[in-house]
Parts: structure tokens; C-alpha cells; sequence
């Protein structure tokens, strides 16, 4: 059986505290819940093995089912002392006592590769060899995922340490190569004292004497043993299987749905991912054909806001390449810039008519990435969108390799229900190198040094909906003073002059080169028997000027050929009786 091995500090070393969860905080992600299932799912997706269909399950054990501390015992063998220690870094008030049950939460992927590479590797590899289980366990801020992958800072499996009261997690993983099984942990505390000083780095797992390196356990039985412990159904099926050890409180049933369906909901549509959340009472399956089911049983609000967005996707997913509108390539040898040269001519007539009436478009945008190496590659990314006043927000979602970048500061354009999608890539790795750690936004950072024009560049992808809706309805904005002439004209008085422009117009009653000008004042204004005021969502009808009566009867007619607003009237027009002593009413448009 493991025991947990921290090392003593040595005379004249620099101490270094762990950082890597400021990462997270800084970026402003509400709670420990939504880090994890972001950042597991993420790693999960990346894992993914021969194109098979991902399945993630997560289980919250809570109090009802939390491992009782006898139980547990011989998973924390020599750890206790260290999470009481002097400037363990814990809050004392979370660390519980060694007779404390355990609750918990599991997180197992299945149909990925597992932790592949040398578990003996005690250093990244000098050739550039792919090592999962030594850059999970071992290091910090470094990865060997790939271009094409989801995550690139090698931080993000901090979130899993996060979200434990003691900073520690368990990971047991099956690999497809070898069908190895490894059980392993790892603690993070702040370098601490305890008879001496200790590193801040503790790991569970065997050795032989104090100098060797700390390695997996691989005993069959025991294997079997913890995943009997926390009710794992690894198995010998290839995967990775974490465990969080007291777990926080603010790690809910209800969080995680919410985070999945904000963040996965894409490649949950798409056939790649099947999500199951599971409780002591309840079990919650996220899948292609539960997901926009009507006999869904998730959060009615969540659905309520995300219905639109997912029916969108679900169209986006399944539209033909040849019903997707290309646009003009962006020169080459320049940073991307947006002009209504982009949209062909035989095309922007087909779209604005098309968004106008409110119907779904696909747009695809051919751009050149530019390295500042010399190489270039030619990439695309696609704009979905629909016209939809019922879409206040207008805000853009920007899906980049399956995961939503949930915090892009885009412009907005309201009214506009829109999703842009980056698979292709080479547009792909060019976004992902724009990512924080916690792949909420798109920062300038890492793209100056790598790209030609990458800063430009990636406005460019973030002004997309913006500029395209722009382009579309650039011509509705051109003024037409005879829209609403029939509608809200006068008839001309019989003896009414002729229209002539005011400059045209000479008075007929000064004295040429005189300093004073006999100009007859013009008459007093009608008073008004009614006003007519705008308010919001509509128009107020109410009482004239002081001495006048209104009109016993009023025809309104209401005319709109810009937007589809509906009023609150059962007609176009519409003629009311009115009280010859006041008048007021209110007609709201909705």
C-alpha cells in the first residue's frame, strides 16, 4: 500500500509557493465547480482515442455516501500531519480531523488514452517524447499537447487541487497502450514546517528508500480496492479516474449541468461527448438527443436561455458545405480587414434578404494565418447568425477546437443571435495561442512575438458578427423621406404655394441695402388639440395645449417596414373614440 512522501527542504533553497490557482482566480471563474468540469472535460476531449466518443462521468459522493474515515485511513497515511502544519497554506477551519468522513467527487473519462509515458521519468524528456503521467503529476506550466489541442499552459489540472479543502487528488489510470494500471497522488501545500521544513509538493505513492523517486502503485488488489473505495467504475477500461478528497461545498449537482451545458454544449450536439452527472439519488445524462429533447429534465431557466442557441448549433452542425456562403479571401501579404469588398456581389443581395426576414445564414470567412517564421497557412472560420429581436444581449459565441471562449470582449450586435465557429487548424492553433489559462478570453499576449499582424488578426475574428451585420443592413440605414408618407402626410391646402427650397426663397418685403430689414413676423403656431409622445417600446396619445378640446374621434395608423415589431393594436389602423374632456392613452409595441 502508498503512503505520502514529502521532501525536506534543503539548507540555502529558494522557496517558491504554487501560483498556478491565481491563474483562475484572476480570471474571474465564479466557482470551483465550473474550473473543474471547463478544465477536466478539456483534457478529456484532448485524450479523446482513435476518434471515439468521449464519455465523461462525474459523481458527487456528498455527505450521504462520503467514504467513512476508517475507510479512508489508508489513503492518508502521513499526510495528516502536513495539512496541520504551520503555514500549511489550508484554512485551518476546512482541514479535517482524522475520524472525519470523506465526501467527495470522482471525474472518469472513458474512450481516451489514459496517462501515457514513463511513470520512472523523473524529467521531461530531452528528445520532446510525449509523457502524460509526468506532466499531470510532475509538472507545472508545462504541457506536450499538440497545436490542434484544447488546453496548451499546462495549468489547468490545478483546478482538480482547487476544489479540495486539502489541496490533494487521487488520479488511477488504465492505458490503452499497455493496459497498465497506475494509482498515484498528489498534494499541494505552501512549503511548510513540520520538525523541519518541508517542499510544498507531497506525493502518494511507493518507494524504496528516502532518496528514490516517489512511483505509482500497480498492485492489482489494491487498484481494485480504491476503486471499490470511491465507487469507480474504471475497471480495466482505458481512461483517467480523479478523485477529489473533501471536496468544496460549492461543488453542486446543479453547478456542474449548469457549467456543461454553458461551456460543452457544442460538442455534445455534435456526437463527440456524452456527460453523465451522478448523485447518491440522482443521475443527469447530457447526450446529443437528450440535450434539445422536450422531455428534458434539466433546468427550465438554463434551457429557456439556451434553447435558441442550441437549436442554431444543432442547424449549424447539420448544414451542407454548399449552403454555406464564401466569402472573399483576405489579401495574403496583409493583416485581415473587414470591407463590404469581402461579401461577393452576387452574394450580399441573397443574405441581406435573407436576414431581413429572419431566416438562419452561414457565412464561411477564408483568411491566411501568418507566422513570423515565413510560414503561412490558409484557414477558415464559419459565422452563423439569425435576425432574432427577442436576442437582447447580441453577444457573439466563439467556439474554438469544441470549447466555448465564454468571455470574448466582441462588440455586440443586438437583436442578432450568432455563433462563429474556429475548427479549421490552423485558425484553430493561431486562437488557442490567444488563451488565458482558463480559456475564458482571448488575449494579445502571445500572439506578437509568434504572428505577423496577430493582434490585428484577431480583432478581425473578433468584429466578425459585428461587421458582417453591418455590412448587411448598411443599406436599411440610408434615409428615405418617403417611407411613411402615406401614413403620416397632410393634404396640401388649395391654396398652398408651390414646394420651393428654402434657399431659393426671397423676402418680398425688405428694403435692399438698407441696415434695416421690414421682415412681417410669422404667424402664431395652431395650438395643438392633441400631442403625440414618444415613450419607450411605443407612443403616448395625450392632451393638447391648455383651452383647447380634442377631437371627438382620432384615426391612428401605425406603419413599420424596417423591423417586425407587433403593436397592440388588431388592425393596422385603427379609428377611437375619444372623451371630448381628456385624452390619454398609452400603445406599447412588444
Amino acid at each position: 500500500m502508498g503512503e505520502w512522501y514529502f521532501r525536506p527542504k534543503q539548507a540555502g533553497e529558494t522557496v517558491r509557493e504554487p501560483i498556478q490557482g491565481e491563474f483562475f482566480a484572476a480570471d474571474a471563474i465564479s466557482n470551483p465547480g465550473t474550473a473543474l468540469i471547463r478544465e477536466g472535460i478539456q483534457n478529456s476531449l484532448d485524450a479523446v482515442r482513435d476518434g471515439q466518443q468521449v464519455l465523461v462521468r462525474v459523481f458527487l459522493s456528498g455527505k450521504d455516501q462520503a467514504v467513512p474515515a476508517q475507510t479512508i485511513a489508508p489513503y492518508l497515511k502521513g499526510l495528516h500531519p502536513h495539512l496541520h502544519s504551520r503555514k500549511s497554506g489550508l484554512r485551518p477551519e476546512r482541514v479535517p480531523h482524522e475520524d472525519s468522513p470523506c465526501p467527495y467527487l470522482a471525474f472518469e473519462d472513458f474512450g481516451t488514452t489514459g496517462l501515457e509515458g514513463d511513470p520512472e521519468e523523473p524529467f521531461e524528456s530531452p528528445t520532446g517524447d510525449k509523457n502524460h503521467f509526468y506532466h499531470f503529476f510532475r509538472a507545472e506550466g508545462q504541457t506536450d499537447k499538440q497545436a490542434t489541442d484544447r488546453g496548451s499552459w499546462g495549468v489547468g489540472k490545478h483546478v482538480f487541487f482547487r476544489a479540495s479543502d486539502i489541496s490533494t487528488v487521487f488520479g488511477m489510470t488504465v492505458r490503452a497502450s499497455d493496459a497498465r494500471g497506475l494509482l498515484f497522488g498528489k498534494c499541494i501545500l505552501k512549503c511548510h514546517y513540520m520538525n523541519g521544513s518541508y517542499c510544498q509538493d507531497g506525493y502518494f505513492g511507493e518507494r524504496k528508500n528516502a532518496t528514490d523517486l516517489v512511483l505509482p502503485v500497480e498492485e492489482q488488489a489494491e487498484l481494485e480496492q480504491f476503486c471499490e473505495t470511491f465507487q469507480l467504475q474504471r475497471g480495466k477500461y482505458p481512461g483517467l479516474s480523479i478523485v477529489v478528497p473533501w471536496v468544496d461545498d460549492e461543488v453542486t449537482e446543479d453547478a456542474i449541468v449548469r457549467a456543461i451545458l454553458r461551456d460543452y454544449f457544442y460538442p455534445i450536439l455534435c456526437g463527440h461527448l456524452v456527460v453523465r452527472v451522478e448523485t447518491p439519488s440522482v443521475e443527469t445524462i447530457l447526450d446529443d438527443k437528450l440535450l434539445i429533447s422536450e422531455d428534458s429534465k434539466l433546468p427550465p431557466e438554463v434551457l429557456q436561455e439556451l434553447k435558441p442557441l442550441l437549436e442554431l448549433a444543432q442547424w449549424a452542425r447539420k448544414l451542407p458545405p454548399d449552403q454555406i456562403y464564401v466569402l472573399n479571401r483576405t489579401p495574403e501579404d496583409r493583416a485581415w480587414q473587414w470591407s463590404a469588398e469581402l461579401v461577393p456581389v452576387e452574394t450580399l443581395e441573397l443574405l441581406r434578404n435573407a436576414f431581413q426576414m429572419g431566416q438562419r445564414c452561414a457565412v464561411r470567412v477564408p483568411v491566411t494565418v501568418r507566422k513570423k517564421d515565413g510560414t503561412s497557412s490558409r484557414s477558415h472560420f464559419d459565422v452563423y447568425f439569425q435576425r432574432d429581436m427577442s436576442e437582447q444581449s447580441g453577444r457573439p459565441v466563439f467556439i474554438r477546437g469544441g470549447v466555448i471562449i465564454s468571455r470574448v470582449d466582441a462588440p455586440r450586435s443586438r437583436g442578432t443571435r450568432a455563433i462563429v465557429i474556429a475548427d479549421d487548424p490552423p485558425i484553430a492553433s493561431f486562437l488557442r495561442d490567444a488563451e488565458n489559462p482558463s480559456h475564458t478570453e482571448w488575449q494579445q499576449v502571445r500572439l506578437k512575438d509568434n504572428y505577423k499582424s496577430g493582434v490585428s488578426d484577431l480583432r478581425f475574428v473578433k468584429r466578425s458578427v459585428y461587421e458582417l451585420v453591418r455590412i448587411l443592413t448598411e443599406a436599411e440605414k440610408q434615409e428615405d423621406h418617403e417611407l411613411l408618407a402615406d401614413y403620416f402626410s397632410l393634404p396640401r391646402p388649395p391654396d398652398a404655394e408651390e414646394d420651393v427650397p428654402v434657399s431659393q426663397k426671397k423676402p418680398t418685403s425688405r428694403t435692399k441695402g438698407t441696415d434695416s430689414e421690414q421682415v412681417e413676423p410669422p404667424p402664431p403656431p395652431r395650438p395643438q388639440r392633441y400631442r403625440i409622445q414618444k415613450v419607450r417600446g411605443g407612443f403616448s396619445l395625450l392632451p393638447g395645449d391648455q383651452g383647447t378640446t380634442p377631437p371627438r374621434r382620432l384615426e391612428i395608423r401605425v406603419a413599420n417596414d424596417c423591423a417586425p415589431v407587433a403593436w397592440h393594436f388588431s388592425e393596422v389602423h385603427r379609428v377611437i373614440a375619444v372623451n371630448p374632456q381628456s385624452i390619454s392613452r398609452r400603445f406599447d409595441a412588444q
